[in-house]
């Protein structure tokens, strides 16, 4: 396997001296995993990007604030994308930016936190819904910088990731109101957390909860959707809050929405603020 490799991108001589902290069959475990549940757009893979992005993935899982479990590791580290957004080679870039953000953090949730009050002046992306597009990638949206919800929820999902901090996207379409929203939840200390992304509060303070909690879970384009990589148990598909006209997309997800109804897991206190849009 290590004859096989093909080192690709920047930080080659990182990665190296990190391949001795990797378990052969781990990054064997990391690649077939990427590749057996890669979306349609991105075949063929490159194999050069996988095994970086693989790397990578593993080398920030031991720098990481916590520890957590495989499970959890494959679909929310590893990836190297969130939803259906352009392909970009992010981590290296992005782990030697945003590391010294989280320097000190001893939970992953509180380093999610402090990246989310630092990378956005660092990398001058500032939430418009003028953008080009709702699910833009990193890149595009540090070239025009700016974005929505949901390109600022992927900016810091990656950031997170290249951190070795689990992330997710997380949206809904509001019940009894008009619009839409993203968010990040971070996997800390055994659960889902949720941040309000490029906003800098915690999640004791979120705005957006109380309309979170009207959701109807008995229609399926009113529910609360969570992505990840690999298909659900249960086949969930992420209903596109992302893309008109609004209907299934093909990405993977869990349904989330009784987490949010009141009493759930992510009920808080929230502030007033009025609603983003996508």
């Amino acid at each position: 396997m290590k004859q096989k490799l093909h080192i690709a991108g920047m930080a080659a001589a990182a990665l190296t001296a990190a391949w001795a902290a990797v378990y052969e069959n781990a990054l064997e475990r990391d690649v077939a995993f990427v590749m057996r549940h890669a979306p349609e757009q991105d075949r063929p893979l490159d194999g050069a990007f996988v095994t970086n992005n693989c790397l990578l993935a593993e080398a920030a899982r031991l720098a990481a604030p916590e520890q957590y479990p495989d499970a959890i590791y494959l679909d929310y580290v590893l990836p190297y994308s969130v939803i259906r957004e352009e392909r970009d080679d992010w981590r290296g870039e992005f782990r030697e930016r945003f590391a010294p953000f989280v320097a000190g953090c001893t939970n992953a949730y509180d380093a999610a936190v402090a990246l989310d009050r630092s990378i956005w002046d660092e990398i001058g992306v500032h939430y418009n819904v003028k953008r080009d597009k709702a699910r833009q990638s990193p890149r595009h949206s540090m070239r025009i910088g700016m974005a929505s919800c949901t390109g600022i929820s992927i900016i810091l999902i990656d950031a997170c990731r290249a951190l070795g901090i689990p992330a997710r996207l997380v949206g809904c379409n509001w019940t009894g109101r008009p619009g839409n929203h993203s968010w990040v939840e971070v996997w800390s200390q055994g659960g889902w957390h949720v941040l309000a992304s490029g906003e800098k509060e915690r999640e004791d303070s979120i705005w957006f909860l109380e309309y979170a909690e009207n959701a109807d879970s008995s229609r399926q384009d009113r529910r609360i959707y969570a992505s990840r990589w690999s298909p659900s148990p249960e086949g969930t598909l992420f209903w596109q809050t992302w893309q008109h006209p609004q209907k299934v997309s093909d990405v993977p997800a869990d349904d989330v929405t009784a987490d949010y109804l009141p009493g759930g897991r992510a009920a808080r206190k929230p502030r007033q603020t009025p609603p983003a849009a996508l």
